[in-house]
């Protein structure tokens, strides 16, 4: 059976060292382009308390909660993420029924593709790249294991993965297995 393609960008799971992670008020500039999706991942931006949608090219800050639209003032409250936060997330279509994740990449490091939050749902469209499983350190994602709930079919196009975040704003990227 098909996985079905219901990307809703990351979902807080858990820690890894049981410890917590805390939920920030951020502010998101009314000049910011881009919405922040919930479930998207943002980043700092460089001015005081603001953030925006993380864009493959910036440390990941936190995870945000909450829909701020284009070009709005807003206030998402964002769960501050480190190396030990455990996520999930749906792997992406990528080209075609023969692209996914494999079960030997469990491991692996993984990037994120990044889209446009739905604007009827507020929903965040992220998904983990099923084209990047490698060993490279500047990849943002590490790929933990498939999430074990029925249904969730592994070496299938939009398999849903545990991950955690490697390019944070807090701390360096480590090599994958």
């Amino acid at each position: 059976m098909a996985n079905a393609d219901r990307p809703n960008g990351f979902i807080y799971v858990a820690n890894l060292t049981g410890g917590g992670e805390y939920i920030e008020h951020m502010t998101h500039a009314l000049a910011d382009t881009v919405a922040i999706g919930r479930g998207d991942l943002v980043t700092p931006t460089g001015a005081a308390r603001t953030v925006e949608q993380y864009d493959n090219n910036d440390p990941v800050w936190g995870l945000s909660l909450s829909y701020v639209a284009l070009s709005t003032l807003g206030y998402p409250d964002v769960i501050h993420l480190n190396h030990t936060s455990v996520l999930e997330a749906q792997e992406d279509s990528g080209g075609g029924a023969a692209d996914f994740i494999a079960a030997a990449d469990q491991g692996l490091n993984a990037q994120i593709v990044v889209a446009a939050a739905n604007t009827t749902t507020g929903l965040s469209n992220m998904e983990v790249d099923s084209n990047t499983a490698a060993t490279t350190t500047t990849l943002a994602l590490r790929l933990l294991r498939p999430v074990p709930r029925p249904g969730n079919t592994v070496a299938a196009i939009n398999c849903r993965w545990f991950v955690t975040p490697l390019e944070l704003d807090i701390a360096e990227a480590k090599a994958g297995i």
